[in-house]
């Protein structure tokens, strides 16, 4: 069936070949959620067969649909991010398709707008920062000191901030700062920091499992799982379903969530796109395990309030990367 929707595909017109290719990333975007890696096989080699035939704008709509797909296929991912700016954009700043290798690739070889978007994603590794201060124009070097998760030693962030204008400098100079002071209080020792009781399984209406297969069927979102289980104070489930989305350790998703302060937790929840109402059910069930009064959550929750979304993807992904070179070097 495959090789003959392909056939199919090549044979057609131009423009019938654009729409086909449309419709199938459009499927992609809406059956990703279900898991299958055949079907993602499948729609992968299916856009890989037509995307040299199409013109930019069609590409260019492909790569915003398939950048936040993470299934989608490394080769198709490189294509569209070595084509024009306008079509590779979506895919350097977001897509997690892209592995190390194929950046370090692109960051070598591509001009001052592919290097830009690069600069826009999520976390740059050392090496990849490097790459990026070393052939980056004044503007990609701005980006670069502004990126909360970039991996960057200060003395070079400084002899960035030395050739921007003072008023400029001094904003990535206090916004480093304090993304600093947050990311050293996510990553303080658990033996360091004030907690409360360790978290016990409690009896639930609903398995943790049967949350997660709703989540991943489209069943059910990750909010209101979240919002029930924080409903019925069930934080030991709630963890549990945390650590799978995220992809961290429940160890370290555990700690957060009985820690005395917020930070951790709060940019966990902010980073998977945790709603305001629903991480209000995340305060009082934490206030209830804590023994604290009702006033604390209700300050966790205007921090919350004000923490920008993408700055918390940038801190959970450099968190996640300083863990995984802990735990290789342990």
């Amino acid at each position: 069936m495959l090789e003959s929707l392909i056939k199919l595909a090549k044979d057609c017109s131009d423009v019938k070949r654009q729409q086909f290719a449309d419709q199938v990333s459009k499927h992609f975007a809406e059956r990703v959620h279900l898991n299958r890696p055949d079907e993602a096989e499948a729609f992968n080699n299916l856009l890989s067969s037509v995307v040299d035939c199409m013109d930019q704008t069609a590409k260019a709509t492909m790569s915003e649909r398939l950048a936040d797909i993470d299934a989608t296929s490394p080769e198709l991912a490189m294509k569209l991010a070595k084509d024009e700016i306008a079509v590779a954009k979506p895919m350097l700043e977001r897509s997690k398709s892209l592995r190390e290798t194929a950046l370090m690739e692109i960051a070598e070889a591509e001009g001052q707008e592919h290097l830009l978007s690069l600069s826009k994603r999520e976390y740059l590794s050392a090496r990849l920062t490097r790459k990026l201060v070393e052939r980056g124009s004044t503007k990609v070097k701005q980006a670069v000191a502004s990126n909360l998760g970039a991996d960057i030693k200060p003395e070079e962030v400084d002899r960035i901030i030395k050739e921007l204008p003072k008023e400029m400098g001094d904003k990535i100079r206090h916004l480093r700062k304090s993304t600093e002071d947050l990311i050293q209080e996510m990553f303080a020792d658990p033996e360091e920091v004030m907690t409360g009781e360790e978290l016990v399984k409690r009896e639930s209406r609903i398995d943790v499992r049967q949350w997660l297969t709703g989540i991943r069927q489209g069943h059910v979102t990750l909010n209101k799982a979240i919002s029930q289980l924080g409903f019925e104070k069930n934080l030991y489930d709630a963890v549990s379903i945390l650590a799978v989305v995220t992809g961290l350790e429940r160890k370290h998703v555990a700690n957060m969530m009985i820690r005395y302060d917020s930070t951790s937790i709060a940019v966990l929840c902010r980073a998977i796109g945790i709603g305001d109402g629903e991480y209000s059910s995340v305060c009082k069930a934490r206030c209830a395990h804590l023994k604290f009064p009702t006033s604390t959550g209700n300050k966790w929750l205007t921090n919350y309030h004000v923490l920008d979304p993408n700055d918390a993807k940038r801190m959970l992904s450099l968190f996640k990367a300083k863990m995984s070179t802990k735990d290789l070097a342990a």
